[in-house]
């Protein structure tokens, strides 16, 4: 039999988690299960990102006029060519100058940028924008991610974490990155913002806020193997396993650098009758007995027939 719930010290409100676990996993019982807050790192990032983009019609038609009229045309010419309104053209015009494919004279005469030509071989242009994007480091779960949202804080009013673990962050400083070493992160992460093979390349990443941390939930576990005879700790958000967080965790127990005493108020007068009823029982064969003892059973058996 297993310790009364009564017995052991689980969170009540983690007590119906630890009954699920135990339900699931007839092998395993949770001797005890403790909510905990721990801070991820924020960093406020704004990246600049090129990208190809494919010319309009009007656009190609005022880059193939630069390249191909002699003398080159004005704005008001290739208007009156076309048959549309001159802001039209100005507009097309004023969009191929921002790219840095196009220039255009104060009397209005067009002229191929220095880079223009190859974009107009190309028919495509790299263009640049800025984009908001958030770092997130994770101590616990030893990751550090992107994302286009802030992350929401969780309860605060828990025991810290960190009083009893020494939690790390794999990067302190972006600002002492370079943008070689960025451009992977970003991509692992998957917003779509450094693609490489589709043109898309992240060129300047900027820190432009202090960094903040935000509080997170974690639910730590602690489960005797009745099979394997062994406890280990197991990390959880909700019902998800955080299975590095359980990993670290766990190294941590092995090395004696965390007390499940004070981790989880696991003592040892919990856990020894658990680890005993959780012996798996044998069943005993009779024993056999004694030669002597056989013998003199016989000879009196023999004694007694007629």
């Amino acid at each position: 039999m297993f310790l009364a719930s009564s017995a052991k010290s689980i969170d009540s409100n983690l007590s119906s988690l630890a009954a699920q676990i135990e339900q699931q996993n007839p092998g395993l019982s949770v001797l005890a299960a403790r909510q905990f807050r721990f801070a991820i790192r924020q960093t406020p990032l704004e990246v600049t990102v090129s990208e190809p983009r494919e010319f309009n019609v009007l656009e190609e038609f005022i880059l193939r006029a630069g390249v191909e009229f002699d003398p080159a045309p004005t704005l008001q010419e290739l208007a009156d060519l076309l048959g549309l309104d001159l802001v039209f053209v100005k507009t097309a015009a004023a969009n191929l100058v921002g790219l840095e494919v196009l220039e255009v004279a104060d009397n209005g005469k067009i002229a191929i940028a220095p880079q223009g030509q190859d974009f107009w071989e190309k028919g495509t242009v790299s263009r640049s924008h800025v984009q908001s994007i958030y770092a997130i480091s994770d101590p616990l779960n030893q990751t550090l991610t992107f994302k286009f949202d802030a992350a929401a804080a969780e309860s605060s009013d828990l025991p810290d974490l960190a009083e009893l673990v020494s939690l790390e962050h794999k990067i302190t400083d972006f600002a002492d990155l370079s943008i070689a070493e960025i451009q992977p992160l970003i991509q692992t992460s998957g917003l779509g913002l450094h693609v490489p093979e589709n043109g898309k390349i992240v060129t300047k990443c900027d820190v432009i806020g202090d960094d903040l941390d935000i509080w997170q939930t974690v639910s730590v576990f602690v489960l005797l193997d009745a099979i394997e005879d062994r406890t280990t700790l197991q990390a959880r958000q909700g019902k998800q396993i955080l299975e590095t967080a359980s990993k670290f965790l766990n190294e941590l127990a092995s090395q004696q650098k965390i007390s499940l005493n004070e981790l989880c108020k696991l003592t040892e007068q919990i856990a020894q009758p658990e680890s005993e009823t959780k012996t798996i029982a044998v069943k005993k064969t009779p024993k056999k007995p004694p030669i002597a003892a056989g013998r003199k059973k016989k000879e009196a058996e023999k004694k007694q027939k007629p």
